[in-house]
């Protein structure tokens, strides 16, 4: 029998960016077994099989190159239909299908955090102690014994968000600190350089991945609930999504391809701080930018996977191909989200505006 498992473990190593020194400490094998097996100069033991399959998130059937069976084609629908209402559905659905799931499928990390987060939505407007411990539970099975590094950090940040809603801070920062600091993180240790050509390509990475996350932590600190949100600090809220919309152009260009999306929002936001602060006409300018954004984010979304940033410090980057590290909405478009918006009372005032009618004609024609 021609056994494959060597060249599946290399794809599913590369799919997922994962040096063979970081399989091989998850396995606890030495960095040489690795290169072995993906060599075909040897097979994993027969006890690592189930670990190599939980860890890649397959069963062991494709692990051994057979054909996917029936119980992993219906998880892989049953999650595919957990990323859907959890975009479109309300709380009470996504707990429903949720409960079904685990029902059927206890033991399966990614649908018991699913249900943990679901539970947690619900637990934000009842607040009743029975649902917090379920979570409690749910999540803290998955942080504990989940190995694919994704769905744990999903569960450990649920568990921070869970305790910081009751005053737990101790627990909180616990789990906090549980998670990688950010100078140990991969794209940071790539892009020193390892020797194998894609140096620039390593560095673009750490740049396109840290400049997304300063623009959403600019984001954070305008709408995070901790924080002051009066009249005061709205003209200082506005100037830093400012700030995080010039950070886009700075890196991206005119060219911002996937953040269309975050300038798009971003703009979206300072509309309705003008608004609160009496400004109809600079409010409108801002929605008029919003429309412009959501539109090309749109585009973008439908034709430029895979076409590479044309700025030169991440032209070695592409808009990404959805993956455990990149996720879009899918279900509806970032039009239909925005429409969605202005539906808000707030813009009631300006509503026969033409410049208003125009913006919402415009969003109307992407909105799906």
């Amino acid at each position: 029998m021609n056994i494959k498992i060597g060249a599946i473990v290399k794809k599913l190593r590369t799919e997922n960016n994962m040096t063979q020194d970081t399989l091989a400490t998850a396995m606890g094998v030495t960095p040489q077994a690795i290169s072995r097996w993906e060599s075909g100069g040897g097979y994993p033991d027969l006890e690592l099989l189930p670990l190599l399959a939980d860890f890649f998130r397959v069963s062991t059937d494709e692990l051994l190159g057979y054909k996917m069976s029936e119980r992993e084609q219906e998880l892989s629908s049953i999650k595919k239909e957990m990323d859907r209402i959890a975009e479109v559905g309300s709380v009470e659905e996504q707990v429903a299908y949720a409960r079904s799931a685990y029902a059927r499928y206890p033991n399966d990390y990614e649908i018991r955090c699913y249900l943990g987060v679901s539970l947690y939505l619900l637990w934000e407007e009842k607040q009743e102690e029975t649902l917090f411990q379920e979570i409690e539970t749910l999540l803290a099975s998955v942080a504990n014994g989940c190995v694919d590094e994704s769905t744990r950090y999903d569960a450990i940040s649920a568990l921070i968000l869970l305790y910081g809603k009751v005053d737990q801070y101790d627990k909180a920062i616990a789990w906090a600190n549980r998670l990688t600091p950010m100078k140990y993180c991969r794209e940071t240790a790539l892009s020193g350089g390892v020797g194998d050509g894609k140096t620039k390509f390593y560095i673009q990475d750490e740049i396109d991945k840290l400049t997304d996350g300063l623009g959403l932590a600019i984001q954070n600190l305008v709408l995070n609930e901790y924080l002051p949100n009066d009249p005061s600090t709205w003209e200082s809220k506005i100037e830093m999504l400012r700030v995080a919309n010039r950070l886009y152009f700075m890196i991206y260009g005119d060219d911002l391809m996937f953040h269309h999306n975050r300038v798009s929002f971003n703009h979206w936001v300072i509309s309705t701080y003008q608004m609160s602060l009496g400004r109809p006409e600079e409010a409108m300018d801002a929605l008029e930018k919003m429309c412009h954004h959501a539109t090309a984010y749109d585009l973008s979304y439908r034709n430029d996977r895979g076409k590479h940033y044309t700025s030169f410090l991440v032209d070695t980057q592409v808009y990404p191909e959805i993956s455990k590290d990149f996720q879009e909405m899918t279900e509806h478009s970032h039009c239909y989200y925005m429409l969605e918006k202005l539906k808000n009372p707030r813009y009631d005032c300006i509503r026969q505006d033409p410049r208003f009618v125009a913006v919402s004609e415009r969003l109307t024609q992407y909105a799906k």
